[in-house]
Order: structure tokens, then sequence, then C-alpha cells
């Protein structure tokens, strides 16, 4: 996974791409199916992935 390659926390992606880090835990763990596309934008900027990896 991406955000753990950098060895970042939830908490710290969250904060890096301004949501919550309750989000970040939905999204991995699948229970967002497709979050809004400004933080799907944001994730893949900070992750260095394409827009299609983040729900993946």
């Amino acid at each position: 996974m991406a955000r753990q390659r950098r060895r970042w926390t939830q908490f710290d992606l969250a904060r890096r791409v301004g949501c919550s880090e309750s989000q970040i835990a939905k999204i991995e763990t699948g229970r967002v199916a497709e979050p809004a596309e400004w933080l799907k934008e944001a994730l893949a900027r900070e992750l260095g992935i394409a827009t299609w990896e983040v729900c993946v």
C-alpha cells in the first residue's frame, strides 16, 4: 500500500490531504466505494499514484 511504503500513519495522510483519519480508514477498508473526486485527486497526488489506484 502506498501510504505504508512511505511509513505514514492514516493520520499523517489525512492531515496532508485535508480529511479525517476515519475517512482514510474507511477508504482503506473498502467501506467507502468511491471517495469524492477532490479527495481521490488529493490522495493520488500525495501518494504519487494514479487516481484509479486510490480504491484498489
